[in-house]
């Protein structure tokens, strides 16, 4: 049978996207990216996203990758701070959060595997049944991928739960078959997998099972990837070059800021600006909420710098009204926070509300431009944050070295979107700094773990991007780590153990220790960089998994999750021990 036009034409772009962006893969790990970057597109989400999500070898129960989002933007991994019971573990989250849980299962075949949602409701049972433990789920049998996912949904339904969060959970098995060939059997296994959530989420929640063919993959293709928001002015703005100056209302900002009809702020408009907020408690911030709630002779506008926006696009269907496509708001994230929590209170007086705020919005679609626009709007004193880096002279001269080396490193979020990059060469700051972990530091342990906490504090960015170190490290670790991600797919390395996820820092730490030929830890250290390997054989790396997974086996008691041996201490001292000894 010819394949359907839907077919052709999904085929083609899948194979034009391995090409540019994931050619060293196979194509049933180039199409689990093709797919599930098609069904995440709402979320704005970027390779990282996708590669944090996937879920790999064998027992996966079905499902190929599991993504969570908070406020339909924030992604949660393992080493969220929303996991944690630190106090600003929930911090800019309201009450009736949002909480998207995305299942994806894929097939790059041309029929229908007609008992996937039965697999994918067998395990989601018992990840959903907290009476299983995370050495039940172990014994189910699941991997450790799916077992970690278990555990971090748990944990984050757990914390968001005096939010009472509205869940949106959501599963899908793409595949390149005919949309018209489901037919009553997969269909009532759908409506079987889509009741048995109906009744085991909160009140208030939605689901979605579906069955995602050639046609609703066409569909998909045509989506765009932009978001765009509707600014309203009070009169007509002031327009020079790829600029315009207005005024806005408070109200009327309100409404831009947030997603339709709903009062939660929208979060991507911020990705690029290098502080957080900072909260209401802050002088600064205190002052423009006081302001907001109380009525005087002076205009709100002339009491505050205003909002400095970037977009892609800026049109005017209606005279005073502006369509922004995929709106970056690099000045003014205090003040926008403030006006959006300050209405949440309804603590802004009906005055307030009617008076307006300066807006400047600039449609540049210079990459050289936007950074100085950026850089320029956010010189002010910034709260500590891992964006914060973005612009030092350090991360720029890094980006600058790797990219004649063929690797994109995106110091900001969304920083390469609409440039035509392969997405397997596009690295972010907490990946290099998590190869920097591994192969400098000899820190697997933290980069499996918890590479954000370390780059968190002064001392652990410091450590990682020192200022004095040469930025061809930074080159290296990339290789090295890409090296043992290759290894990890083949085949003779699924036969030592299928254990990608948790051994890949490991590998990497353990062949630049080992060809460094050191006889004593602390002696690493003083390797300078220039004299670091990174041309690890395939040999070598297997050579070191099998040492790895024996070490793995001694410590494993059969009652916890495999990856907590891999993110505590124990581990990393019995292989360094190994190798400094010759194994």
């Amino acid at each position: 049978m010819s394949d359907s036009a839907d077919q052709v034409i999904v085929i083609g772009k899948f194979e034009q996207f391995k090409v540019d962006n994931y050619p060293k893969l196979s194509d049933d790990d180039a199409f689990e990216r093709f797919a599930s970057d098609l069904l995440l597109r709402q979320y704005g989400t970027e390779p990282a996203d996708i590669e944090r999500g996937l879920v790999s070898g064998s027992n996966d129960g079905g499902i190929d990758g599991v993504f969570l989002f908070l406020n339909q933007r924030e992604p949660v991994n393992p080493d969220s701070v929303r996991l944690t019971k630190r106090k600003n573990a929930l911090a800019g989250l309201q009450n009736g959060v949002s909480l998207d849980v995305v299942v994806v299962q894929t097939k790059k075949e041309k029929s229908w595997d007609t008992n996937v949602f039965m697999k994918i409701e067998s395990a989601l049972r018992a990840i959903f049944d907290d009476q299983q433990s995370a050495a039940d789920l172990r014994a189910f049998p699941l991997n450790d991928d799916i077992v970690e996912k278990a555990m971090t949904w748990r944990k984050l339904r757990t914390n968001l739960a005096m939010l009472v969060p509205v869940v949106h959970f959501h599963v899908y098995y793409a595949a390149l078959a005919s949309q018209k060939h489901v037919n009553s059997y997969m269909t009532t296994k759908a409506k079987q997998l889509k009741g048995w959530l109906n009744g085991s989420l909160p009140t208030g929640s939605t689901t979605t099972v579906e069955y995602v063919g050639d046609a609703g993959l066409v569909t998909r293709l045509r989506d765009s990837t932009d978001f765009k928001a509707k600014l309203v002015l009070t009169k007509l703005p002031v327009r020079e070059g790829n600029a315009l100056v207005g005024l806005v209302s408070v109200a009327e900002y309100v409404k831009f800021l947030r997603y339709e009809k709903t009062a939660t702020i929208r979060e991507e408009m911020f990705e690029v600006n290098v502080r957080d907020y900072a909260g209401s408690n802050v002088r600064v911030n205190d002052a423009i909420g006081k302001t907001l709630a109380s009525d005087s002779d002076s205009r709100f506008w002339w009491l505050n710098n205003g909002i400095t926006v970037i977009a892609d696009k800026a049109d005017n269907p209606l005279e005073l009204e502006w369509v922004l496509t995929n709106p970056l708001i690099v000045n003014g994230l205090q003040t926008s926070h403030v006006i959006h929590e300050q209405e949440v209170a309804k603590a802004i007086t009906k005055s307030r509300l009617q008076q307006s705020i300066l807006v400047r919005v600039i449609t540049e679609s210079d990459p050289n431009v936007r950074e100085a626009v950026i850089s320029g709007t956010n010189n002010q004193t910034a709260i500590a944050s891992l964006q914060l880096h973005a612009n030092e002279g350090k991360q720029l001269r890094i980006e600058e070295y790797l990219r004649p080396n063929g690797w994109y490193y995106e110091r900001r979020r969304y920083q390469y979107r609409g440039e035509k990059v392969p997405a397997s060469k596009i690295r972010t700051m907490t990946e290099v700094g998590q190869a920097v972990m591994a192969t400098r530091l000899l820190l697997p342990d933290t980069a499996r773990a918890r590479p954000a906490s370390l780059l968190g504090t002064a001392t652990g960015w410091t450590r990682v991007f020192a200022p004095g170190e040469s930025e061809e490290l930074y080159l290296k670790a990339l290789v090295v780590v890409d090296a043992v991600d290759d290894y990890l797919r083949t085949p003779a390395a699924k036969a030592i153990a299928d254990n990608a996820t948790n051994a890949r820092f490991y590998l990497a730490a353990g062949y630049v220790l080992e060809a460094s030929r050191v006889k004593k830890l602390d002696d690493f250290a003083k390797v300078p960089t220039a004299s670091l390997k990174d041309n690890p054989t395939s040999s070598t790396l297997a050579a070191l998994h099998t040492l790895l997974n024996a070490e793995v086996k001694m410590l494993d008691d059969g009652k916890t999750a495999v990856d907590r041996i891999f993110k505590g201490p124990y581990l990393k001292v019995a292989f360094f021990g190994k190798i400094l000894s010759g194994g």
